[in-house]
């Protein structure tokens, strides 16, 4: 009660312009929330990637056609550019996490908008190797996935998946590199076969670029017999149409 007569009295500034706006819940304002670039249909029916032409067409882009993928579907929310580039690096780099909720909305939005995650069982975030979340004290995949996970009334459990290699960044490295990088990195903790067996599974995280990481986290999940794993990210950074 006290935050939201604080808020009234006070609305925030916004993140990207520092003006106020009349979204008092909001740490972006109207205008700065316009220039997120949104992704439309049509999208690949695998990796979500965008494809040309009529929004109604169903098919899979040339790279899903020769990877083997463990995830059913992926979609992403934005586009990674602009303003909203910015917005991800601070969230990441800077701790900035008072963005979460403003990503979460936006995402279950979209979510709500093209049927995503029906009959969902749980959602998982990707894990970071603990000398990697030592240095940079926040995991921006848990606390996304866990604002997203509250706002659908979905289970969230960050304690399911694990990454044993503290691999390179995968920002340096080649589609192929990446691929390569992340083999054998991430593991299902002990016990917790029977908690994914038969589950429809919801992984959310920040970024897609070739889909390795979040591909690598569904094969194991499959593996344990997990019904269907669907992939929610923040943002993509292919082509704008």
């Amino acid at each position: 009660m006290i935050s939201s007569i604080v808020n009234l009295l006070y609305p925030p500034l916004c993140l990207v312009c520092g003006r106020r706006d009349e979204l008092r819940d909001q740490v972006l304002c109207t205008t700065c929330l316009r220039k997120l670039k949104k992704r439309l249909p049509p999208f690949c029916v695998r990796c979500g990637r965008q494809l040309p032409g009529d929004p109604r067409i169903k098919a899979s882009c040339d790279d899903c056609k020769k990877d083997t993928l463990y995830f059913d579907r992926a979609f992403s929310v934005f586009y990674y550019n602009g303003i909203l580039k910015d917005l991800v690096h601070n969230f990441k780099y800077k701790k900035m996490t008072s963005l979460a909720q403003e990503f979460a909305r936006l995402a279950v939005d979209f979510i709500k908008d093209h049927g995503i995650a029906k009959n969902t069982d749980m959602v998982l975030s990707i894990p970071m190797h603990s000398k990697r979340l030592f240095k940079r004290e926040i995991n921006p995949s848990h606390i996304l996935a866990k604002a997203i996970a509250k706002k659908l009334r979905l289970d969230y459990s960050g304690r399911l998946l694990k990454k044993t290699k503290n691999t390179a960044a995968q920002s340096r490295l080649s589609r192929s590199e990446r691929i390569e990088n992340l083999k054998g990195s991430f593991s299902l903790r002990k016990n917790t076969r029977a908690c994914v067996k038969n589950k429809k599974i919801l992984i959310v995280d920040d970024l897609f670029t070739t889909g390795s990481t979040v591909n690598e986290c569904a094969r194991l999940l499959k593996e344990a017999n997990a019904d269907y794993v669907e992939v929610v990210t923040l943002a993509r950074g292919d082509r704008v149409r």
